[in-house]
């Protein structure tokens, strides 16, 4: 399900045949509709052209509306509003807002920008939309008089595309008489009944709900040049990426979450190396009130040193993260997410609440493993001696041992792997669209957004965003995760930003309860 935030619009592809849900998810909200053409910006969904086809002011369930051309565009297939939906003012022009027809336009033309750069109309104009859940009647004088909407929380209309379109849906500027300006949501199927068991009711979408964002950031810098990306062909040039790191990238998300009030609701795994090289942005950080996790001294590759050395680095960045912060860590993530066993045993021995380095699963906190090292298969040997399945050891809360929390991650969920550049990795990428990564986060939160259900149907999961300064800090990639930051926020109550102790802490007190009531 996607999100119309409050006073923005959306713009998006829909094929011939496939069904349009838009819903008034708390009621009174005016939503302007829009369709055009791919292929041809003056062939558009046209009031006028509708209203003198169907020779009516009023839509009816069937109603299939026209475009410029007399062409039919979208056919009303559903309509519980019943036909309470304007069809002759422009865009959301109701209330005492002179600029809201302006702003409304504005919107448009920004939506279409994002979504379809090169689908050019005429700067500063836009076609009259249908305004959806716009009650307007004509008194016997001829005047035109707007009312408040009579519509229900979460009631929908559905259209059927004609023909493939560019559609853009605006959740108006203006509020209806006695009513706030809100999210609205909207659905693109072409055979699912909107409201099947799985898909929850929009009003269900905003009780307070158990979905995590985990948003996290590896403050490398020049230490992953040094350690698991060192190589005989680096050069400056490389080093370079290190630095402005440091000094340019690390202020730039900075300021990014301080702009979306997120500053204190994330958490920041910094390497040694990076502390001790960086002061000034390593303090900034802390002086944010951000959480500090650990990830190594020089981004070591955690299966290049020994573990007489790893324990003499983890030690060293503990002592380290403590004076600078004057909290001892209880976050780790492990560089490359090169884990190990012996890893996992450090973290226990030394007191942390929580690793962040597995993907054992995508969406879902757990307690990190404590099973032996697979072992390979030895070809060499009689089929007998390795034709036996693995067995995994239970993970479950215990009251007799320290228990280590798993939050996940993964390459799928980071900025690095598809926008930077590795001259010396022989499968890196760098050119990778920003508007493409954005879509498969959106498609992943949206996928678990309808599937990870808890024991009371609502949504429960945990969605971690990793960024890199070194990438997300650079001008082409920083306005796309803005852009993703306010679109997760716009869910409102439905979502909460969460430091990665806040979700481990809270996550372990449930299981001590369910072990409890055993």
């Amino acid at each position: 399900m996607g999100v119309i935030p409050a006073q923005k619009a959306v713009a998006f592809f829909a094929k011939k045949g496939q069904e349009i849900t838009v819903v008034n998810s708390d009621g009174n909200q005016v939503i302007c509709l829009w369709a055009f053409d791919p292929h041809d910006a003056h062939h558009y969904l046209s009031m006028g052209q509708t209203r003198s086809t169907l020779m009516k002011i009023v839509l009816s369930q069937g109603d299939t509306l026209q475009n410029t051309q007399g062409k039919p565009v979208l056919t009303l297939t559903d309509d519980p509003a019943k036909g309470v939906h304007d069809m002759i003012c422009s865009p959301c022009v109701f209330g005492d807002a002179s600029d809201s027809g302006r702003e409304n336009t504005f919107e448009m033309h920004q939506a279409l920008k994002e979504s379809f750069p090169d689908f050019e109309i005429p700067k500063g104009w836009a076609p009259d939309p249908l305004n959806l859940f716009m009650n307007v009647v004509i008194d016997h004088r001829g005047k035109l008089n707007i009312l408040k909407s009579n519509g229900d929380r979460g009631e929908h209309v559905t259209f059927t595309a004609e023909q493939d379109l560019i559609v853009v849906l605006g959740s108006g500027h203006q509020k209806a008489k006695g009513t706030e300006v809100s999210n609205c949501e909207y659905r693109l199927s072409s055979s699912e009944v909107f409201f099947s068991p799985r898909i929850p009711p929009p009003s269900q979408l905003r009780r307070p709900s158990r979905v995590k964002i985990a948003l996290s950031i590896d403050f490398d810098a020049l230490s992953h040049w040094l350690g698991s990306s060192a190589h005989p062909d680096n050069k400056m040039s490389d080093y370079a990426y290190g630095i402005f790191s440091g000094k340019i990238g690390a202020f730039r998300v900075l300021d990014l979450l301080r702009k979306n009030n997120l500053e204190d609701k994330v958490t920041w795994f910094i390497p040694g190396h990076t502390m001790e090289t960086f002061p000034d942005a390593t303090r900034a950080i802390i002086e944010s009130g951000a959480e500090i996790g650990l990830h190594g001294y020089t981004h070591e590759d955690i299966y290049s040193v020994s573990e007489e050395q790893e324990r003499d680095i983890l030690l060293k960045c503990i002592e380290l993260t403590t004076t600078l912060t004057g909290k001892r860590p209880v976050g780790y993530r492990s560089p490359v997410y090169t884990l190990r066993e012996s890893t996992l045993q450090l973290l226990r021995e030394n007191g942390f609440l929580y690793d962040s380095s597995l993907s054992q699963h995508d969406s879902q906190v757990s307690f990190a493993p404590t099973d032996p090292p697979l072992k390979p298969i030895d070809l060499s040997q009689p089929a007998a001696s390795w034709m036996q399945p693995t067995i995994f050891s239970p993970r479950e809360y215990s009251h007799d041992q320290p228990m280590l929390v798993e939050i996940p991650t993964g390459f799928y969920n980071e900025d690095m792997m598809p926008m930077t550049f590795f001259p010396t990795f022989p499968n890196s990428k760098g050119w990778v669209s920003t508007r493409l990564v954005e879509q498969m986060w959106k498609d992943k939160f949206l996928w678990l957004l309808e599937n990870s259900k808890g024991p009371d149907g609502s949504p429960d999961f945990v969605f971690p965003i990793l960024l890199h300064p070194d990438c997300s800090g650079m001008a082409h990639i920083i306005g796309m995760i803005d852009r993703f930051v306010q679109w997760l926020q716009s869910f409102g109550s439905a979502v909460e930003f969460c430091t990665h102790k806040e979700i481990a802490t809270s996550w372990v007190e449930e299981r001590k309860i369910e072990a409890d009531l055993k």
